[in-house]
């Protein structure tokens, strides 16, 4: 009889653990949508070297960090890899390849992978299990 308690109690905790990631990971959406404004415009490479040029990439970088902060620490993987994917359309937004590349590479679940792929053909390919820079997104990586 214990054990059915001590196992309903666990099943309880667990869900709540998993609504907790599920809200986190809306969380980082959030947060990108909220950033999105900014990231276009450093993207557009419309402004100069002026303060509004500085303050939409502080803006950017702020959103990208808060995002992220959040995304790693999800222990879930289907959670994780959902607020990774809105954090690197985030930093595609921006025409942040380097970053974009580096979360690319930290997700894992292939639904999601081939969806980036899909969104995102010419910077990135599925290869061997792994989101990696096309050729020409790569070239554009060390041009810079």
């Amino acid at each position: 009889m214990l054990a059915a308690v001590e196992d309903a109690v666990m099943t309880d905790l667990e869900e709540l653990k998993m609504e907790a990631e599920a809200i986190l990971s809306l969380r980082v959406k959030t947060i990108c949508q909220f950033y999105g404004g900014s990231a276009e415009n450093v993207g557009s490479g419309e402004f100069s070297e002026d303060e509004e040029s500085k303050y939409e990439q502080k803006r950017y970088e702020k959103g990208r960090k808060e995002a992220l902060e959040i995304a790693i620490k999800l222990t879930n993987e289907f959670y994780r890899n959902a607020a990774l994917h809105s954090a690197l359309d985030f930093c595609m937004k921006a025409k942040d390849l380097a970053f974009a590349t580096i979360i690319a590479r930290a997700i894992t679940i292939n639904m999601i992978q081939e969806m980036i792929v899909q969104e995102h053909a010419e910077y990135f390919v599925l290869n061997d299990g792994r989101l990696h820079p096309t050729a020409a997104a790569a070239l554009g990586l060390l041009l810079k």
